[in-house]
């Protein structure tokens, strides 16, 4: 074993996987779960998994709480549940997160299999993100519009992007998505800013200009008078690098 696909359930490496099967490659698929990506993504796992890669024989490789409890943090809670065990928040300067969740967990499986090359599905627009790594849409020149023309093309829904439901680079777009699709998660986020700002004794809330308390605010007063164009003019996500 050489080579291994990095899977987000995201856009990008589910249009890389597809290229790549459809061009010959067969190898493992293997996604880093920290437990707390939103459940749109877990279900269009299970739908690509079903619909796509079931008919050619392919799976994919979970890392789950046992792979997590392997790794270098040796703790297989979710990153959920880390956080409301210690009462912290993510924090964008650092990324533990991305690193004790995502990359950590994935390089450890990789280390006990071989160390294959991670292949990585970074479109070419983001290419600047992920600098000596093997990017095989970036190789091709392809963009994200590319990779929704690829998945298109297969018969398949677009998956929604990729990413943990308390990420500190999601925008007021993204948490009012969260708030109106599942109100249960947002309160969950919510209280745990709570109990991370009564430990530390100051204000800790996992995006820098904002509580959601305060987002919730707005979102009650305010969102049913904003249009989509209204929404989309808002703070815009911006991914980690574990998102793709």
């Amino acid at each position: 074993m050489s080579e291994l696909i990095s899977f987000g359930a995201g856009v990008n490496s589910t249009a890389m996987t597809i290229m790549l099967v459809n061009q010959g490659w067969s190898g493992p698929i293997v996604m880093s779960d920290p437990g707390v990506e939103w459940p749109e993504t877990y279900c269009y796992l299970t739908y690509f998994e079903r619909e796509w890669l079931a008919p050619r024989g392919l799976a994919v490789t979970i890392l789950g709480a046992d792979y997590r409890a392997l790794g270098p943090g040796r703790d297989p809670r979710t990153l959920i549940e880390y956080c409301e065990h210690y009462r912290v928040t993510p924090f964008p300067a650092q990324r533990w997160c991305t690193a004790g969740w995502k990359t950590d967990v994935l390089d450890h499986w990789c280390a006990a299999n071989g160390n294959p090359t991670q292949l990585v599905g970074m479109a070419a627009d983001e290419a600047h993100r992920q600098k000596g790594r093997a990017c095989p849409l970036i190789d091709r020149g392809i963009d994200r519009k590319g990779c929704i023309k690829i998945i298109q093309a297969e018969g398949l829904d677009v998956p929604q992007k990729s990413g943990c439901w308390i990420c500190p680079f999601m925008g007021k777009r993204q948490w009012h998505e969260l708030y109106r699709r599942h109100p249960d998660l947002f309160e969950r986020a919510a209280r745990l800013e709570e109990a991370a700002t009564e430990r530390r004794g100051i204000r800790s809330s996992i995006h820098r200009d904002f509580t959601l308390r305060e987002l919730e605010v707005q979102f009650r007063d305010q969102g049913a008078f904003l249009g989509d164009d209204e929404m989309d003019s808002l703070l815009e996500y911006r991914p980690c690098i574990c998102s793709l």
